[in-house]
């Protein structure tokens, strides 16, 4: 059976880019977009296997928002169990932050209409590339995908997130974090990229 996934480089805002690949049998295509509804209006044409977005999905325990003034700032911290264990791969923002409270809002939202029909995970470009090893993303990946010449750099980020489904389909994954808080995917350290993109056999 065709694999497919779909990869999200979310954005912190609706008027920003979002980047979205999506990986159907051997080949990926590239969007690019804005509003929740557009990027779920896609998911749901789509119909993919996984679903992996760049964007925390989850609070850290104790926190019923991210909130400074909120009563639970004092019960929860700025980061989940997640964060803390993959700082060995690669290390993210505190969630608290401006920024990234508005994505991990907006990822939440978007998680939360999604889940009951699609497997959902969560995973990060950055830590994606440094465990590949590559260095010159678009280079690198034309190694294994056909891309277009005028992919953005947000577009690019889908496709790391959609190679990490992939390791996550064929179980050769590691993951960070408390299952009722929330989880990290990365792909694992030490496996050929070339066997893993084979697609013959798995989903």
């Amino acid at each position: 059976m065709d694999i497919k996934v779909i990869g999200i480089d979310l954005s912190g805002k609706p008027e920003n880019p979002t980047g979205i690949c999506f990986l159907y049998g051997h080949n990926l295509h590239f969007n690019t977009l804005f509003k929740n509804e557009d990027i779920l209006s896609y998911i749901s044409l789509k119909k993919p296997s996984l679903i992996v977005i760049d964007a925390p999905l989850s609070l850290p325990k104790g926190r019923c928002c991210l909130s400074k003034d909120c009563s639970c700032s004092k019960e929860g911290g700025h980061f989940r169990e997640a964060e803390v264990k993959m700082r060995k791969y690669g290390r993210t923002l505190p969630l608290t932050f401006r920024g990234m409270r508005m994505l991990t809002e907006r990822g939440i939202q978007i998680a939360e209409k999604l889940k009951d029909e699609y497997t959902v995970l969560e995973s990060h470009p950055r830590t994606i590339q440094k465990i590949l090893g590559f260095s010159n993303l678009y280079e690198d990946l034309t190694k294994y995908f056909e891309l277009p010449e005028n992919i953005s750099g947000h577009e690019l980020d889908a496709a790391l997130l959609v190679i990490a489904g992939v390791f996550y389909a064929r179980g050769e994954f590691m993951e960070f974090g408390d299952v009722d808080e929330g989880t990290i995917i990365l792909p694992k350290e030490n496996r050929s990229i070339n066997d893993i993109l084979n697609f013959k056999t798995f989903l």
